[in-house]
């Protein structure tokens, strides 16, 4: 396993990719012209190779894609088709922790953070366990919270749209083992999605088709 921050994942177009897809979504606030000088500075190698796949990332997702009615009527599909529960009807811990994450992070935007820090349970689980392995578990119930299993192998700009959004939200929370989601978002998209976009053409083309339908 690749750790988060080796060259491999850091240097990588997934890496970069997120990197600019973070700064798409970042809120606007007041800087110095200084300080607007160095955002840009900082932004433009990403923004110019991959400003247009970012920003086609960010439409999908804003795209409906997050709507509360709809993600209610996945959620409650997900309890009766998915399983979500144990035979014995009752969650494993760690699974009731995730689960709570996943809905914080789809329906708590602005909040999220005063969300989880009020939340002392699910923050110590955070500060205390965030690696990979649990960084996948959210990520691909996050994922499959909106796009079921069954509807996956047509629907991968969708998936692939989520997997950056998740990265940009956990990135964004106040809690020093957030700092490690680029690495882990990166290394994500490289393990379930890259030869997907490579069978693509690479990322640009990839975002570049109109089709609905998407190639197994």
């Amino acid at each position: 396993m690749m750790e988060d921050d080796s060259p491999l994942i850091t240097c990588s177009d997934e890496y970069r990719l997120l990197e600019t897809y973070c700064q798409k979504r970042r809120k606007p606030r007041a800087r110095s012209v200084q300080s607007a000088c160095m955002y840009r500075l900082e932004a433009r190698s990403g923004d110019e190779q991959f400003g247009d796949v970012a920003e086609k990332l960010t439409q999908i997702v804003d795209n409906g894609l997050l709507d509360e009615e709809l993600l209610q009527t996945v959620d409650k599909r997900l309890i009766v088709d998915e399983g979500l529960e144990s035979a014995g009807g009752v969650k494993d811990v760690d699974q009731d922790v995730i689960d709570k994450l996943v809905d914080l992070l789809k329906k708590s935007g602005d909040n999220l953070n005063e969300r989880i820090q009020s939340n002392h349970e699910l923050l110590g689980y955070l500060q205390r366990t965030f690696s990979y392995d649990l960084f996948k578990k959210v990520t691909e119930a996050f994922i499959t919270s909106v796009v079921p299993e069954y509807l996956q192998s047509r629907r991968k700009r969708e998936q692939i749209a989520l997997a950056f959004e998740v990265t940009s939200r956990l990135k964004a929370l106040d809690l020093h083992p957030m700092n490690r989601a680029m690495g882990y978002g990166a290394q994500y998209l490289q393990e379930y999605f890259a030869p997907w976009v490579k069978q693509h053409g690479g990322w640009e083309k990839a975002f570049d088709e109109d089709d609905d339908e998407e190639v197994h």
